[in-house]
């Protein structure tokens, strides 16, 4: 019995006194857990047998801290333990034992299934070949029935993504809620590399190849709705990540009428659909919904009296009546080479589930100007980009110009939970609107409630811009039009942007502005930015107070046009000297200022020591390879807001996602065109000066 206890015993102080005289003595916050109610969230990230074995109890957490409350703070094994387990700095407040006793038995009353699991867990299972069960049937294997839990799970919370991320000690769980990702539980050590063979097995991947990314999918059924399961590994320090999408079935098929967009964006998308031939292309980032649009199109054309062809990597929804085909790159079958057969095959409408590279531009674009209908999606931050990586893909501006019917990008933004968000009245919207630089707010998100599981947020909203191709903005494309000229036609015509699009669902009180802030960006002025760097070498930034005159074609957002310094200081870490030279010789034309590093180690001496403004990082380097580099900036909070691009001979689209996963701002290719990785690099100071 500790001192604390003993005085409570004795009867010299009542429980509460002492444990907060405990506090004072301590120099830690008292918390009284009948008046403060916990973030019910965090528990989620303290699994019971770590709070059980410390009697400590998960009160609050954050992107950065986890708060817990503990009646023993001279345990030096708690915040050990709490670290691994949030993934987050710990801290301690102090509360009675009691307290911590009744709120244990509360929030864990029935025993966290997975946990028990866990407990059951034996090396020997890790080899064991199990057939999937029903996800919620109990099995004699304990790694298949953990397996199928999380699966369980995650679909019953409606994730669209579970991540396992393997550490030093275990491996964190997480899924992807609306976009968001959050804790589900950590696995011990012990149990990670069964976990990982058994979700490989599933998706006939190769569970004795750990070294190198591997591909899988299985499906599942749940109350008879098919449910696709998209697997992908890639090897890290630590041991290999998995990262699993779900994908519902044709049950979960949207409509173009479905889909929420405002009916100047609908029509225009119909109209652009319903023309014999031309390109229609969907844009955005991962989990912006592009695969949604391209198959609500796909939809909207199955009249049964046209030849449907796409192909996907891999096919993520089948369709009846369409001819759909999976690349497999392993067996030779990529994207350029079945495209070429399937233009043999007398198509009507082809749907090309991306265009990776300038091959299957190549093909696309010649397909679109010859007479067919050809859907496909890019990976760009807004409509006026795709045009831009049309041209960097190689496509003739002529070809865009003439065969492009229109662009669509969007966002998914999460909207606030009708059940617990704060409404305003006219005059408090239009004075949270001053402050944030809009015309109003119509709600702020709440404090959290069951519906949303806390979070403030329930259910998503797209939010779209379309181009659609004026004759005006053919002639311009024709003669190489900029972004910035894009962006102000689309204006001129009427078109919102995204951002514009989604301040009016703020106003109404849809979604949150920190919401809008999290998703988009400000492209408001960066057409006149764009166009002023491109004509002189001062480029432009906004800034605060802007006169009204200078948004003549957009509205007001409160911005200001100034001059940026001239001399930009970019370091270029490669270890082919030619390269460096080359490029050097490129940005000092710009009036740029060049370091130079021949590996990695020297890379990051430099960028300690000077501090650049942009970094180009090969990947494969001496002493230390690209990899470690970016993963070392990202790490390091004086270092981490540095834009890096990555400048490589690797084309792999694997590597790709890999490194922009990693935190990097971009990926070029060599050999590469002067103008296209200025291009990047002036984007990459544009997007740098936005954030700043």
């Amino acid at each position: 019995m500790n001192l604390v206890d003993a005085t409570v015993e004795l009867g010299l102080l009542n429980e509460q006194k002492a444990y907060a005289a405990l506090s004072v003595w301590n120099a830690r916050p008292f918390m009284d857990l009948r008046l403060t109610p916990p973030d019910p969230t965090a528990s989620r990230l303290l699994p019971e047998r770590v709070a059980r074995a410390h009697q400590i109890f998960a009160i609050a957490h954050d992107n950065r801290t986890f708060t817990y409350a503990s009646s023993s703070p001279f345990d030096a094994e708690v915040d050990r333990d709490v670290a691994f387990a949030s993934g987050r700095r710990p801290q301690m407040v102090i509360a009675s034992r009691a307290q911590i006793t009744a709120a244990l038995s509360q929030s864990y009353k029935t025993g966290l299934e997975i946990d028990k699991l866990i407990d059951r867990i034996v090396i020997a299972d890790m080899e064991k070949v199990v057939t999937a069960p029903s996800l919620l049937e109990t099995t004699d294997s304990p790694i298949v029935d953990l397996c199928n839990r999380v699966i369980a799970t995650a679909l019953a919370a409606g994730a669209s993504d579970v991540h396992i991320e393997p550490g030093p000690t275990g491996a964190l769980v997480r899924h992807r809620i609306s976009g968001i990702l959050e804790p589900l539980l950590t696995l011990p050590e012990s149990a990670v590399r069964g976990v990982t063979n058994r979700f490989k097995l599933m998706a006939k991947a190769d569970i004795a190849s750990r070294l190198k990314p591997q591909d899988g999918a299985f499906r599942i059924e749940i109350d008879n709705h098919q449910i696709d399961v998209r697997l992908s590994t890639v090897p890290t320090i630590h041991g290999e990540k998995v990262v699993m999408r779900m994908v519902r079935g044709a049950d979960a098929m949207l409509t173009i009428d479905m889909l929420g967009y405002d009916d100047k964006t609908r029509l225009a998308l119909l109209d652009a659909l319903s023309k014999p031939d031309g390109l229609v292309l969907v844009t955005g980032p991962t989990g912006s919904g592009k695969t949604t649009v391209l198959y609500a199109a796909l939809h909207y054309l199955q009249t049964g009296r046209v030849n449907i062809v796409t192909v996907e990597d891999p096919v993520e929804r089948q369709l009846a009546g369409v001819t759909q085909i999976a690349v497999h790159e392993k067996a030779g079958t990529t994207f350029a080479t079945v495209l070429r057969s399937v233009m043999r095959q007398d198509p009507n409408i082809i749907m090309v589930g991306e265009i990776r590279d300038n091959d299957v531009a190549d093909i696309v674009g010649q397909a679109a100007y010859t007479g067919h209908l050809v859907l496909s999606s890019l990976h760009t931050t807004d409509a006026a980009s795709a045009i831009t990586r049309l041209l960097n893909l190689g496509l003739q501006p002529h070809k865009i110009a003439e065969s492009l019917n229109a662009v669509v990008a969007q966002r998914l933004l999460r909207t606030v939970c009708a059940h617990c968000c704060v409404r305003h009245d006219a005059e408090t919207a239009s004075r949270l609107g001053a402050q944030h630089g809009v015309a109003r707010i119509g709600a702020s998100v709440g404090r959290g409630c069951s519906h949303c599981k806390q979070t403030g947020y329930l259910g998503r909203v797209a939010v779209p811009e379309i181009l659609v191709p004026d004759e005006t903005l053919r002639t311009a494309i024709r003669e190489g039009a900029g972004i910035g000229e894009i962006r102000k036609a689309m204006a001129r015509a009427g078109n919102l942007s995204m951002r514009e699009a989604a301040l009016v669902l703020v106003a109404e009180g849809v979604t949150s502005i920190e919401e809008l802030n999290r998703t988009l960006s400000d492209h408001s002025h960066e057409a006149s930015a764009a166009h002023s760097t491109e004509a002189s070498t001062a480029a432009a930034v906004a800034t605060p107070d802007t006169p009204a005159a200078a948004t003549a074609d957009r509205p007001a957002t409160g911005l200001r046009l100034v001059k940026r310094p001239e001399s930009r200081r970019v370091l270029v870490a490669d270890d082919d000297r030619m390269v460096r030279l080359i490029v050097k010789m490129l940005l000092e034309k710009q009036g740029m200022t060049v370091l130079e590093a021949e590996n990695g180690t020297v890379c990051m001496e430099i960028v300690r020591r000077e501090r650049p403004d942009l970094m180009l990082v090969d990947l494969h380097m001496p002493d230390m390879d690209g990899f470690r580099v970016i993963e070392m900036i990202r790490n390091d909070a004086t270092l981490s807001s540095t834009p890096v691009i990555v400048l490589t001979a690797e084309t792999s689209h694997e590597v790709e996602t890999k490194v922009l996963e990693m935190g990097a701002d971009d990926y070029v290719t060599k050999p590469f065109e002067p103008e296209v990785l200025l291009s990047r690099v002036r984007a990459a100071f544009r997007r740098a000066a936005r954030a700043a």
